[in-house]
Parts: structure tokens; C-alpha cells; sequence
């Protein structure tokens, strides 16, 4: 399984809408092939960072949802919200 965690820093005045625009990202994107876990969670310290964890079963699929309809109007939507670069950190899952 690949695995990407992506970290984002929003605005304050936009922290509602983000939150709305992300789970309806989080509701379709756990509905595509190849998604094997899709966590949307919030900072208990910083209440304006989140964090998305992407799990997909082969990069095939990471490709393919960042060609979605529903990614590409999520990203067009909420990139004018976030603070910072958003950062991203990829791993891999090791089989035992």
C-alpha cells in the first residue's frame, strides 16, 4: 500500500468552509477504485492545520484521483485558503 500524508495550514476566517469542502473530497475519494483509507483529521494544538492520510493500494490510483472531478474541485476551491505550500510526505506499507 502507498500512503501520503499531506499537511495543510488554512486561514482562520476560512477554517469552516475547508472543513465542509474537504469531507465531500473525503466522501467521494473513499468511493474510487484503488482507495484503501482516506482520513481527513484536525490539529488538537493548532486548530487551523489538518492533515489528510491517503492509503491506495498501487500508485496507479493515487494518479488517477488526483485526475477526479471531485479532487480538481476541491484543490481549485480550497488552495486559495491555505496559509502555506501544503506539504506531503510519502510512504509505503511493509508487509509482515
Amino acid at each position: 500500500m502507498i500512503i501520503k500524508n499531506v499537511t495543510f495550514y488554512i486561514k482562520a476566517e476560512q477554517v469552516v468552509e475547508f472543513i465542509d469542502a474537504t469531507i465531500e473530497n473525503q466522501r467521494n475519494s473513499r468511493m474510487e477504485e484503488g482507495v484503501v483509507l482516506f482520513e481527513f483529521i484536525q490539529s488538537e494544538e493548532e486548530s487551523n492545520k489538518f492533515m489528510l492520510i491517503e492509503g491506495y493500494e498501487m500508485t496507479k490510483a493515487m494518479e488517477d484521483h488526483l485526475e477526479t472531478t471531485h479532487f480538481k474541485k476541491w484543490i481549485n476551491t480550497v488552495e486559495p485558503w491555505f496559509l502555506n505550500p501544503r506539504t506531503k510526505e510519502m510512504y509505503h506499507s511493509i508487509e509482515v
